[in-house]
């Protein structure tokens, strides 16, 4: 997100990645075929980035983004937002959340509370007075009429800080946030009892293995907290890792790497899938040329399945990269078993927010 964009593997590399993690797979778990192409465009831009996507009680999807200029900073980035109401297959033009002058407004997460009010999570990341260099800091920001007009935004608990995942809300109505300080300075869960009103932080455990970086959570029983993170600790392979909490986020156990790698350092989405509320990973298990879905069988929560990997989709059709993208995100449609993934795809010809619908098996 607000890092060093790191190069890709060289094309032997790459070609020899890709080999050995496709062998890996059995025959049974790669489907016979495998998009290659968006089922629909959410959003047509400049350089849109990092998605996020929710479903309303009512049934109504909502995605949010960034649109800027870049990867990087770009003084002209703003929070956007778009609808849909009929499960994903049409959405509204993108209208603005956001857009302080020459700040980037980036990293847009969103949630639908109890009540109805959408609350969007974001940070800010640009130059300020005083300041040496580059400062962020993540805000928060709600409408109560849908996403048709949106109150003025509030700074968010912790200072120098960067955002991903949407806020949560739990069995108890309390919500927890997600976010990390930058750089590479660690995890936050920072929880309210108010609606997003005042917030308590907390700091997740680190270790010489393990610093903090973007993350999501799932609440897989009351206040049994699971989450899956990316650690910035750049002497490690790039893999998820997995810590859980079981008061609500105000402790966490300390992160321990999965068996999940990414090819390049991206994030995941976790959440329950399905009938059996299956604790699944949305993740980039080849990032720019693969995205994937997985479970797991190991209680520690520490080897998925990667031979039974849901295939979701490829970016192009011979499995090449693409120059930026893979922060997918995921929300049930209401069709059963079926989730719209939403990605940003930035591309020589086009640089867009995408969307594909991908069918979980029923015994999933």
């Amino acid at each position: 997100m607000v890092k060093s964009f790191h190069l890709l593997l060289t094309p032997f590399a790459a070609a020899f990645t890709l080999l050995v993690h496709f062998n890996s797979l059995t025959e049974a778990a790669q489907p016979k075929s495998v998009k290659s192409s968006p089922d629909v465009v959410v959003h047509d831009g400049t350089y849109p980035g990092w998605p996020w996507v929710t479903t309303g009680a009512d049934g109504t999807m909502y995605c949010v983004f960034r649109e800027g200029t870049e990867h990087g900073f770009s003084s002209t980035g703003k929070a956007m937002f778009t609808k849909s109401t009929d499960r994903g297959r049409t959405w509204t033009p993108a209208t603005v959340i956001v857009d302080e002058p020459e700040i980037d407004d980036r990293n847009v997460a969103i949630v639908e509370l109890p009540g109805g009010d959408l609350f969007v999570t974001y940070n800010t990341y640009g130059y300020r007075p005083g300041a040496k260099g580059l400062v962020s800091q993540v805000m928060t920001i709600r409408s109560k009429d849908g996403g048709a007009t949106w109150e003025a935004p509030k700074v968010g608990p912790v200072p120098n800080s960067q955002s991903k995942s949407a806020a949560v809300v739990l069995s108890d109505g309390s919500l927890v946030w997600p976010f990390y300080i930058a750089p590479k300075n660690g995890a936050i869960c920072a929880i309210s009892k108010d609606g997003g009103e005042t917030w308590d932080s907390v700091k997740v455990p680190e270790s010489p293995d393990f610093t903090g970086d973007e993350w999501d959570l799932v609440e897989v029983a009351p206040l049994h907290l699971v989450a899956i993170m990316r650690n910035a600790n750049r002497s490690k392979p790039a893999a998820l890792c997995v810590s859980q909490s079981r008061d609500g986020g105000k402790t966490w156990d300390l992160p321990q790497t999965t068996n999940l790698t990414t090819r390049i350092f991206a994030p995941g989405q976790i959440f329950q899938q399905g009938p059996k509320q299956t604790l699944t990973v949305l993740y980039p298990d080849l990032r720019m040329i693969s995205i994937s879905a997985v479970k797991t069988h190991d209680p520690k929560l520490l080897n998925w399945d990667q031979d039974q990997l849901l295939k979701c989709y490829f970016y192009n059709q011979d499995q090449s990269a693409i120059p930026d993208g893979s922060y997918t995100v995921s929300a049930p449609t209401g069709n059963p078993n079926e989730r719209l993934i939403v990605d940003y795809e930035i591309r020589k010809d086009s640089k867009r927010i995408t969307g594909y619908f991908v069918t979980f098996p029923e015994n999933w």
